[in-house]
């Protein structure tokens, strides 16, 4: 029950009560002689009613403080709610504001390294395409191996010398498709082949004492160098320049 209900429960009673006592009151002066009236009916009620009154004021009094005291503790803990939002607000917009500073610092690098690794590329595809250049317009046969011998690239004049396209070496042993035999036919041992040496040993290898074969099954001599490709202290492979002898007799 609700501090409103009880309030009211409490003065309907009180109003019964009061009613009632006038109730008896006026039934025993209607049966009673006037002459021993001890105190007019009036003058009886007013007291009644005044008194009625005063327990009203004072019980209404009392639930209002009642009420009065929860709406201030009500108000208390809404401030200290108000308070601690205002708080946790705060602190919640600073941290905002702190991560978007760091969100921005980190885009920035981030942009500056992206612009950097583009800048790079360009900067290594220039080079690359300069090389290439400058593999393609060589007189002399240039090829790449990796460390099991395979060719890993060739420029055009050795193309053209082992009339071999780029796209049947690239990929494919290199002994086993322009170094596999010796003048008489007779099959040539890859670990005996000075220019594979070159990514085994770790040496420079070089000499005019070797023949190639081209795609067609003809022989020519070359004079080569073969020289070992080191990364980070590791062989990985090597690079070998030819020319074809029989264009300088």
């Amino acid at each position: 029950m609700s501090d409103n209900q009880k309030l009211f429960l409490k003065i309907s009673v009180l109003f019964s009560a009061a009613a009632f006592v006038l109730f008896l009151m006026d039934i025993r002066l209607l049966n009673a002689d006037n002459s021993s009236q001890l105190l007019p009916f009036p003058l009886f009620s007013i007291m009644v009613m005044t008194l009625l009154c005063i327990t009203v004021i004072f019980a209404t009094k009392k639930t209002t403080d009642t009420l009065y005291k929860k709406i201030r503790d009500y108000q208390n803990q809404l401030n200290d709610v108000s308070e601690g939002l205002k708080s946790t607000t705060q602190d919640l917009e600073e941290r905002v504001e702190k991560r978007t500073f760091e969100i921005s610092v980190a885009n920035a690098s981030l942009n500056r390294e992206i612009a950097e690794r583009i800048q790079a590329e360009t900067e290594t595809k220039k080079i690359k395409r300069q090389m290439e250049l400058i593999l393609e317009s060589a007189g002399e046969g240039i090829f790449g191996l990796d460390n099991q011998g395979n060719v890993t690239f060739v420029n055009k004049a050795a193309s053209i010398m082992l009339d071999w396209s780029p796209e049947e070496l690239i990929g494919k042993s290199h002994h086993d498709l322009v170094h596999h035999s010796y003048k008489d036919g007779q099959s040539y041992p890859v670990e005996e082949c000075p220019i594979h040496k070159a990514y085994r040993d770790g040496k420079v290898h070089f000499g005019s004492d070797e023949l190639f074969w081209t795609k067609e099954g003809k022989a020519f001599p070359v004079e080569y160098t073969s020289t070992p490709i080191v990364e980070n202290k590791l062989i990985t492979g090597a690079v070998v320049v030819f020319r074809d002898l029989t264009t300088f007799r």
